[in-house]
Parts: C-alpha cells; structure tokens; sequence
C-alpha cells in the first residue's frame, strides 16, 4: 500500500493520533519531526506520499511552514496547513503558495480528520468561499501595505542600509568607519533619508521605520549591499 501522507508536525500526540486514525481508515501515514526545512523536503522526497500535512509553527530554528509549501508542491504531493494559529493572512499566503487547504488544530477532531480525508482523495479541502475571502483579504492587506511603504522605496540600497544602522543604535560615526566611507558621506545620506521620508530627525526616521513595518521586512530579508 502507497503511503497517503507524510505528517510534518513536532507536537505528537496529535500527529500521532492524526497517523493513527488514517491507518485505520486504510490511509498510511508517517509522522516526520521536522529537524530543518531541508529535512522536510528530503522525507517527502523520499517518500513520495499523496498528501502533506504541514504544521506552521516549526520553531524559530526551522523557520516557517508558509515557506515551506511551495516547494513541498513541486515535489508532487498536496499540501494540507494544519494551525493553530488564526492569522487570516498568514492562511492566505499558504492558499496563494499552492496549499489545498487550511484547517485548524482547534477544530473536533472528526471535523480536521475530515478535511484530511478530502485532501488525500483529491477532493477540495476547505470552502470555495472560504477560500477566495482569505485571498481577496492578502491582497487588501497587499495594497495598504504597499502604501504604507512607498516612501522607503525612494531610499537607495545605501541609503536603506543606513536606515538599518541607525535603527541599530550606531551613530553616523561608526557607520562610518565599519562602512570605510567618510563620515561626510554617512551624514549626507543621513539627509537623504530624512528628506525622502519627510521627517524631520534621525530618531523620527527610525520610529517611521517602526511603525510601518519597514524594518522588520528590511531585516527579514537581509540588509541591502
């Protein structure tokens, strides 16, 4: 009997018990503990199953399900997000990765047994309904972002890795000097930042940067050249 679906999930009673329930239906599962997102890919490689049970929350060390799905896709499989969080958005993007599905750990057992059940018989796993909300929610949610961040864009690379520093606590003299430009040239692109983001001091720039979400994206993807 092919194996129906790999549970990728570091909480074991309910993987377990999800593993369990399947078997007993005639639906072969395997839990794997994910250890790295390398380590997910290569047990789904490896195993070929029909479906994907994917947890979100693997720890900060493994990084994030969401991620995860859309390469989990190309390797053949359907992939169901299993959550215990309740971030509409965060359920969007798994939706716009590929995911057939977003079910809730919270919800009976029966009723999340049930949508694996759907999943794994190629059937829809969640509302149509449902479905098309949480999407047309990501790309309102797209647009004020955007929005929001718009002044950034105007911020060249350096100007963007200064940001960066400033919102580090560094002064324009040790950016300077671990820069190995001149402290003239850190100040005028100190000024550049203000100027474009329309304020008025390097602390408004930074709290700017707070509150619109820039700096957690501009770390999140890594500081510019």
């Amino acid at each position: 009997m092919s194996l129906c679906a790999v549970i990728v999930d570091d909480h074991g009673v309910l993987a377990d018990g999800l593993a369990m329930a399947l078997l007993a239906e005639g639906l072969p599962a395997e839990v794997h503990v994910p250890r790295s997102p390398e380590s997910v890919m290569e047990a789904v490689r490896t195993r070929e199953p029909r479906l994907v049970l994917l947890d979100l929350d693997l720890g900060m060390e493994r990084g994030s399900g969401v991620d995860l799905v859309e390469p989990l896709r190309t390797l053949g499989p359907r992939v169901l997000v299993l959550t215990g969080s309740t971030d509409r958005i965060v359920h969007a993007r798994c939706l716009e990765a590929g995911a057939v599905g977003v079910a809730s750990k919270g919800d009976p057992f029966d009723q999340l047994l049930d949508a694996i059940r759907r999943a794994a018989r190629g059937e829809p796993a969640m509302g149509r309904r449902r479905r098309e909300e949480l999407l047309e929610e990501l790309r309102r949610d797209r647009a004020v972002r955007s929005e929001r961040l718009a002044p950034f864009e105007r911020l060249t690379p350096k100007e963007a890795s200064v940001l960066l520093a400033l919102a580090e606590g560094r002064s324009a003299d040790e950016i300077a000097r671990s820069s190995y430009v001149s402290l003239p040239t850190v100040r005028t692109q100190i000024r550049g930042i203000l100027v474009k983001l329309g304020v008025g001091s390097q602390l408004a720039a930074v709290g700017m940067a707070i509150d619109r979400g820039w700096l957690e994206e501009a770390r999140r993807r890594g500081a510019p050249a």
